[in-house]
């Protein structure tokens, strides 16, 4: 079926008959606040057609509609092949469904060329124009995302006619093919280089030259002419280029906004949407940062970049020196104007900005552009408050497609909510510090966004870590020594010149390497997961802190490859330096991580043994507690974690006996942090002593108020973080020991062994006894419903008992309870403030208290309030009996 349809559509075309006509007005695509007019009907009447096509017939004048684009035709004959390749989507292919106006059976992109002339009826006579270049409109369209490509990969995309001769026509008139001037272009082959070969000089001069092809793709095979001639002309020139300062204006009080410029230069064909550039400074540094806005396309207009550049607290030079010595008229030298936002964010329906503080540099002009092409966006920005809003204008001029979050106002982002409450085929784009990075990526991976559907910008680079060493193999094994403030990319570049780099902050990759040995902490986001075992980023990771003392990674093995005549020959630098990460010792005392790798045995979902890796550190709590020396800290968790779990790991690692329990992240029982001296004093201050029977009592109540558990095993988020408690701080030493030992053996525990019947399978048993304790017996609700409410208003009362003892107010009977303690700890801020509010509220009710200090006053007060209810229960009553005498007897019906 597939070879038989292909051959029908290559058989030549005369003549061919017009099944439908349709067309439409705008309106709002669905789940989209974008206008399109994709959505046609067909015409069983007859219609006009004028130079800018079909009357009534509307388009989106950005990219469609125009003398070029008056009519777009499409073959009907594709729509069984898009249903047999999209079996889910069958109802969406059918006629009409790419927005064509005129639906033949015949015509199509390998029998129909470039300026072939076409009558149509008596009366019209059309020229073929253009190929259709499909948009992200076709994705949302069929709901299938990374569609539109499919479409002229496959060339099947559609075409646009010219009107040469205006008229009427009408469903069932015959279309005939007048003149053909150039046969060997068909709209096919003008899409193999348009879309899929471009780097063909020859058929690219070719078709700038064609004058029946539109203007729309003429002028990009003009611009590829253009700059294939400027490649053979072009000089070898310094990268580097001065501006001149022609602007400078506070956006806030910590945002400067610079504008530079320089002269005109030819054939220019302007700088890309959200670019960044790399500044040299008065003073020496060399700082990259985001393009606000550019212009200067063209040849005769002078080219500006705009930039925002916040004053950083941290600041080492460069921000600073912007700031405070930079003004108009200053000069300053620019290279590497590059953008790292490209690919599938053209193919998306939605876009959504999650920017923080100055991030919003990285996307204002992507915004801008968006927004001058009638695409869809949202913007989610978080500032530290309202006027340290930069560049507000533009961003208010978005309306509601803009939320702001105000901190000083106490509104926080929703990372995860804004990243995952998006309308079908959304591409996000991520700005902002490191916390809200580094909450976006776990977000991404929680909600599975594909990496082609997001877009990292980091802002700053975070070169601060552990010191290191790096040994390059193919510069003589020569070792180079990586400060802790430093990036391994500043490192190389004091020992080897320059080295090639784009962004510095690991957005865009240029600076990778390969690495031979060695761990390390990747911080950047242009490495695909598959490349992170063998490469790095100069500008931004390190060696992971996960070694024991005096542990080093192995000796590096020179990489070589072949060279085209078969011998081997050492990689230069700048194509992928080879090196080893050696580590420097860790501190055993200190709060770095330890990488604990535990063996992953298959299952039924995943039949592969994978590695899993638990971080884990000392225990080191803001507030200290007793137990912080024979603790320990781990993060990142296995989902499925459970005590007898991780008994079973410590145990192999260090023996039994040394694991006490563990507290997961969550936990009901986990203990809250209070300051021990404050928590004694709490416990043992103004309160009434009970006898034990009343306590057991007590507590029998409390555990009858408990339900059980609906979950026999609870699942965790990824990435959750636990507390061990082992025997002794001992334990603790040598737990950190035996995990620096199995770098060296690579005999990791696996996970689960020797847990048979101790704990309850994953599953259908999991959720069938969950289903189970769901259904509690309707008596046993009852009962623990009672226990409860007893409980509650028994601490509800003890509550209330407690905080008048504490404020030393009389009580009933108007005595005051004093009490004794012992020498207390210096209070704390909370107290304090306590203290202060009761010594107004006290002296506030002086009055009043003096006027009931005796306890014959109160009982005198007590008496009036009474004999007051009394009054008003009797006139209420009063009240009652006159509105009934006044109703009458009311008999009821018989």
């Amino acid at each position: 079926m597939r070879d038989s349809y292909l051959e029908d559509l290559a058989a030549p075309f005369e003549a061919d008959r017009l099944i439908e006509i349709r067309t439409s007005g705008m309106k709002l695509m669905p789940g989209l606040s974008v206008m399109s007019g994709i959505d046609k009907e067909p015409r069983a009447v007859s219609m006009k057609v004028d130079k800018l096509g079909l009357e009534g017939d509307e388009h989106d004048l950005t990219f469609h509609g125009g003398l070029d684009k008056a009519i777009l035709g499409y073959c009907s004959s594709h729509y069984p092949s898009w249903q047999e390749s999209y079996p889910d989507r069958v109802d969406k292919f059918v006629p009409g469904g790419f927005g064509e106006n005129f639906v033949t059976a015949h015509m199509n992109e390998r029998n129909v060329c470039i300026g072939d002339v076409i009558s149509v009826g008596p009366e019209v006579v059309l020229q073929v124009s253009l190929p259709r270049q499909p948009c992200f409109k076709l994705n949302h369209r069929f709901s299938l995302k990374n569609f539109a490509p499919e479409t002229y990969k496959t060339s099947r995309t559609g075409w646009y006619y010219r009107v040469l001769r205006e008229g009427r026509v009408r469903a069932g008139d015959e279309l005939k093919l007048v003149e053909r001037k150039w046969p060997e272009w068909t709209v096919e082959r003008v899409q193999e280089y348009l879309h899929r070969v471009t780097d063909n000089d020859e058929m690219n001069e070719k078709l700038a030259g064609m004058e029946a092809l539109g203007n729309e793709a003429r002028g990009q095979f003009k611009n590829r002419v253009a700059k294939a001639q400027r490649r053979k002309l072009q000089k070898k020139e310094d990268a580097w280029e001065s501006f001149k300062v022609v602007a400078r204006k506070m956006e806030t009080p910590r945002t400067v906004s610079l504008v530079i410029e320089a002269a005109p230069k030819p054939h220019f064909d302007g700088f890309p949407w959200a670019a960044h550039a790399k500044l040299k400074l008065g003073n020496g540094l060399v700082r990259r940062y985001s393009v606000v806005s550019s212009s200067g396309e063209g040849s005769e207009s002078a080219r500006r970049l705009e930039f925002g550049i916040a004053l950083d607290e941290n600041s080492r030079g460069g921000s600073r020196y912007v700031h405070e010595s930079v003004g108009v008229g200053d000069a300053i030298e620019v290279a590497n104007v590059t953008s790292d936002v490209h690919g599938p964010a053209n193919a998306a329906s939605h876009h959504v900005f999650i920017a923080g503080g100055i991030g919003i540099t990285a996307f204002l002009q992507l915004m801008k552009s968006y927004d001058s092409i009638n695409w869809s966006f949202q913007l989610h920005y978080a500032v530290r408050s309202s006027d340290d809003m930069p560049f507000r204008d533009q961003l208010e001029s978005y309306g509601d497609r803009v939320v702001i979050y105000d901190k000083s106002k106490g509104q926080r982002m929703d990372v995860k909510s804004a990243m995952t409450n998006t309308p079908w085929n959304t591409f996000l784009y991520v700005c902002g510090p490191n916390r809200m990075m580094e909450a976006a990526k776990a977000v991404a991976e929680e909600a599975a966004i594909s990496p082609q559907e997001i877009h990292f910008e980091a802002f700053s680079a975070d070169t601060t870590g552990d010191a290191f060493e790096a040994q390059v193999v193919n510069r003589k094994n020569k070792v180079v020594q990586v400060g802790e403030e430093e990036s391994l990319l500043e490192a190389l570049r004091r020992e080897f010149g320059d080295i090639p780099s784009s962004c510095e902050v690991g957005n865009c990759g240029t600076c990778k390497v390969a690495v031979k040995s060695g761990d390390v902490l990747h911080r950047g986001s242009a490495l695909m997961p598959d490349e992170k075992g063998s490469s790095m980023l100069t500008c931004g990771d390190f060696r992971r802190g996960a070694f024991g003392p005096r542990e080093r990674a192995h000796d590096a093995i020179i990489r070589k490859d072949k060279t085209s005549n078969g011998e081997m020959a050492e990689l230069p630098l700048h194509a992928g330096a080879t090196y080893a990460i050696k580590m420097v010792p860790i501190d055993a005392t200190g709060d770095q991580f330890a990488i604990l790798p535990i063996q992953m045995p298959p299952a039924p979902s995943f039949p592969k043994t994978a590695l899993h890796e638990v971080r884990i550190r000392r225990n080191a709590p803001k507030t200290p507690t007793a137990n912080d020396s024979r603790s320990l800290f781990l993060k990142n968790i296995p989902a499925d974690s459970t005590e007898p779990h991780f008994r079973a790991v410590f145990t192999e690692l260090v023996g039994a006996g040394r694991f006490e329990t563990m507290t997961f992240e969550g936990d009901d029982k986990a203990e809250v942090a209070v300051d021990p001296a404050r928590a004694i004093k709490i416990a043992g201050f103004a309160r009434k002593r009970k006898r034990g029977e009343v306590e057991d009592e007590e507590k029998a109540e409390e555990e009858a108020a408990r339900l059980p558990d609906i979950w026999t095993r609870r699942l965790h988020r990824s990435g959750s973080t636990a507390i061990v408690l082992l025997a002794d701080e001992k334990s603790v030493q040598l737990v950190l020991k035996a995990i620096a030992k199995l770098q060296k053996t690579k005999k990791y525990p696996v996970w689960g062994q020797g847990l048979s019947g101790e704990v309850q399978s994953l599953g259908s048993p999991w959720i069938s006894s969950h289903l189970r304790l769901c259904r509690a017996e309707k008596a046993e609700i009852q009962q623990a419903t009672h226990a409860f409410f007893n409980v509650f208003n028994r601490k509800e009362k003890e509550a209330a008992e407690l905080s008048k003892r504490l404020r030393n107010e009389p009580d009933e009977d108007g005595f005051i309870t004093v009490t004794r303690g012992g020498k207390a700890a210096p209070a704390n801020q909370y107290e304090a403030e306590e203290a202060r509010r009761k010594m107004v509220e006290k002296a506030s009710k002086k009055k009043s208290e003096m006027k009931d200090f005796y306890r014959f006053q109160l009982r005198e007060r007590r008496k009036q309030e009474q004999a007051q209810l009394l009054r008003r229960f009797e006139e209420d009553k009063k009240k009652v009996n006159a509105m009934r005498e006044k109703r009458g007897k009311f008999k009821p019906e018989t």
